[in-house]
């Protein structure tokens, strides 16, 4: 009788440790579009592969692309009118914010490697003026909430899609600055090594 119990209990036990299991969120390994190497990643679409780019070749395709003959992360690179006052999309670093964060973790062609625990990428072949049309469409897009939460320091999360898609695209604005600009839920890298 006591056997039969325990029998029961683990029983139970393992049925809900399945159903606590299944609710969780799930990312399906046929959701990923990446596969990201050691150093490079690969467009699982179409096989093409992108090598891991370094901070410094980040910076010069930017510096390049923009024609500024010398940068700092705080270089305005443009400006984006909201409720009297302006979003500013700056140069930016690598590993912050900026035009050079979003395209050292998001564009494919400038990926810098270590991937964060959720990676996406972009799809590959958008020139840098892609990104910088995104932001300013995006913005346009959401002035009201930007105008409320944009200018303070915890920021707000605005919404855009790519034009003629229904890919959903994140921006993230804080205390007037573009932080960073991501696919939402789609583009998503998956770790090989």
């Amino acid at each position: 009788m006591i056997k039969l119990l325990r029998t029961k209990f683990h029983l139970i036990l393992v049925l809900a440790a399945l159903a606590v299991f299944s609710a969780l969120p799930q990312v399906e390994a046929s959701t990923y579009d990446w596969n990201i190497h050691q150093n490079y990643i690969e467009y699982k679409h179409t096989g093409q592969t992108f090598n891991h780019k370094s901070c410094g070749q980040v910076n010069n395709a930017s510096q390049g692309h923009f024609r500024l003959p010398n940068t700092t992360s705080s270089q305005l690179i443009a400006s984006y009118p909201v409720d009297h006052r302006n979003v500013q999309l700056d140069f930016g670093s690598c590993s912050t914010y900026g035009i050079t964060h979003i395209l050292a973790r998001h564009a494919p062609e400038h990926f810098i490697g270590n991937p964060t625990t959720v990676q996406s990428f972009f799809n590959p072949g958008h020139s840098i003026s892609f990104y910088e049309s995104l932001i300013s469409q995006i913005i346009s897009q959401n002035r009201t909430q930007i105008a409320n939460n944009g200018f303070t320091s915890n920021g707000t999360v605005v919404y855009g899609t790519i034009n003629g898609t229904s890919q959903q695209v994140r921006l993230v604005i804080k205390g007037g600055k573009v932080i960073t600009m991501y696919p939402n839920g789609w583009g998503l890298g998956e770790r090989m090594y």
